[in-house]
């Protein structure tokens, strides 16, 4: 039980207590140098996926505790493995990148469309306006009728042809 506490303990004195010998620059090496070149190599998609993979467990073991811990032991290895085979990294800028662009397009649409409706409202009423400040004229041309013409005001229908599917 204590026997990696303890190894750790031992590796941690031999690094800060002999730093000037073999096994203490070899330590060194490959205990901190080389664990801070590879987080430096970090691209800010794959720390956002792995913080959103954080997030997902912590919610996994609140809501289901030991088995959603379980769960998430289970998803987490495949997804590691899915996300370093196919460098989804570059999926997860695109998609950062694409959300950002169709936020700034939607706030500009609604913008747009907010400004737009006052200017819609004051041209239907402008147009009114107009309509109504026109006098009505009486037609100067004669329509073609008499006082006494009994016949219809509309215009002449075709006559109703008979049609049977028989």
């Amino acid at each position: 039980m204590l026997l990696v506490p303890g190894l750790m303990t031992a590796v941690v004195i031999v690094m800060l207590g002999f730093p000037d010998t073999g096994i203490g620059r070899g330590l060194k090496r490959w205990l901190v140098e080389e664990p801070a070149r590879r987080l430096n190599r970090i691209h800010r998609g794959k720390a956002a996926f792995h913080a959103l993979l954080a997030v997902i467990g912590f919610v996994l073991v609140l809501l289901f505790e030991a088995d959603g811990m379980r769960l998430f032991g289970f998803l987490l290895p495949d997804t590691l493995v899915w996300f370093a085979m196919f460098d989804v990294g570059v999926f997860v800028d695109a998609l950062l990148i694409t959300g950002a662009i169709l936020a700034t397009n939607g706030l500009r649409a609604i913008r747009a469309q907010a400004t737009a409706g006052p200017r819609q409202v004051f041209a239907l009423l402008r147009r009114r306006a107009a309509r109504a400040r026109r006098a009505i004229r009486p037609s100067s041309r004669p329509t073609g009728r008499t006082a006494d013409d009994d016949g219809p005001g509309w215009a002449v229908q075709p006559a109703y042809r008979a049609f049977s599917m028989a």
